[in-house]
């Protein structure tokens, strides 16, 4: 697998680092580093031309910077390709993963001596919503299972089929979990319009998760994978979560919606809220159509 990994130094990268390197499982890597662009010095130009100067000079000691992350942390990887790009931190690591025709994107969700430039939510989240491939958010992460989060659609499948590789790359248990988020009285916004949802009998229940079930151990069976099903019915967010502390889960696995045309990802508010709040490393699976 091709892996571009995009490293700030910081120790949010070292993650990023190691992890990706670990997906690449022996493939080509690339470490990219954005350095921000200059300001404009309409009438100071000497001042522009020290800064230009000053970032050309930086260049050879970011490559070199980047090269010594990698053999502190992965001793035995392989050499990489090392990008240093100049501009906006997000679209530059865009433009060079499908430049340099990235499979995979690592990337952490902080940086940069605690100014948090990297902080889920500005760089990351945008990165996750419009790459045009699988991106990795990585962190610190516990043993244990692979546990994929679908919500049955065609962009929540992908994730059952990359959590099911994940964990036999990683021979870790595979969970895979649904939440069916069934109705409860006095909803909301049901309330809003005057009426009360109609509530779900036991039966009509049961009927929903043996469905469920189904709809997984089919995608399970295609796959030739072997899991655990888990089917639950309150918030699909604090389910996930709550399942991926007692698990413990080593990386959760989500599908979002690919891009078409001119339309950029849609990252799903509950796959942006697993991304935050997230007790370990998340990947954000796509199907291959979909980023097309």
């Amino acid at each position: 697998m091709r892996v571009l990994i995009a490293s700030d130094l910081s120790e949010a990268s070292d993650e990023a680092l190691k992890q990706g390197v670990e997906m690449a499982g022996g493939g080509p890597i690339a470490l990219c580093h954005v350095m921000p662009e200059l300001g404009t010095h309409a009438l100071l130009a000497q001042d522009y031309e020290v800064d230009v100067n000053r970032q050309v000079s930086l260049h050879p000691r970011l490559v070199e910077a980047l090269r010594g992350q990698l053999s502190r942390l992965v001793p035995d990887a392989a050499t990489p390709d090392i990008f240093i790009e100049t501009g906006s931190d997000y679209d530059q690591i865009l433009h060079r993963a499908e430049a340099w025709g990235a499979e995979l994107i690592a990337l952490g969700t902080h940086g940069r001596s605690g100014l948090r430039r990297w902080l889920l939510g500005s760089v990351a989240d945008q990165v996750v919503r419009s790459a045009h491939c699988p991106v990795l958010v990585a962190r610190p992460s516990p043993r244990g299972a692979v546990l994929a989060a679908t919500d049955l659609s065609e962009p929540g499948l992908p994730a059952i089929e990359a959590a099911a590789a994940e964990a036999a790359r990683l021979q870790e248990k595979l969970v895979v979990m649904h939440a069916m988020e069934l109705p409860r009285e006095g909803d909301a916004a049901m309330g809003l319009l005057g009426a009360l949802p109609a509530l779900d009998t036991p039966e009509v229940r049961g009927q929903k998760r043996a469905l469920a079930s189904q709809i997984i151990n089919g995608a399970l069976t295609r796959l030739g994978a072997k899991g655990e099903i888990v089917i639950a019915e309150d918030d699909a967010v604090d389910e996930t979560l709550q399942l991926a502390g007692s698990l413990p889960a080593r990386l959760i696995v989500v599908g979002t919606h690919g891009r078409k045309g001119l339309a950029r990802v849609v990252l799903g508010s509950r796959s942006s809220r697993i991304l935050e709040k997230a007790p370990c490393s998340v990947l954000v699976a796509r199907s291959v159509t979909a980023a097309a």
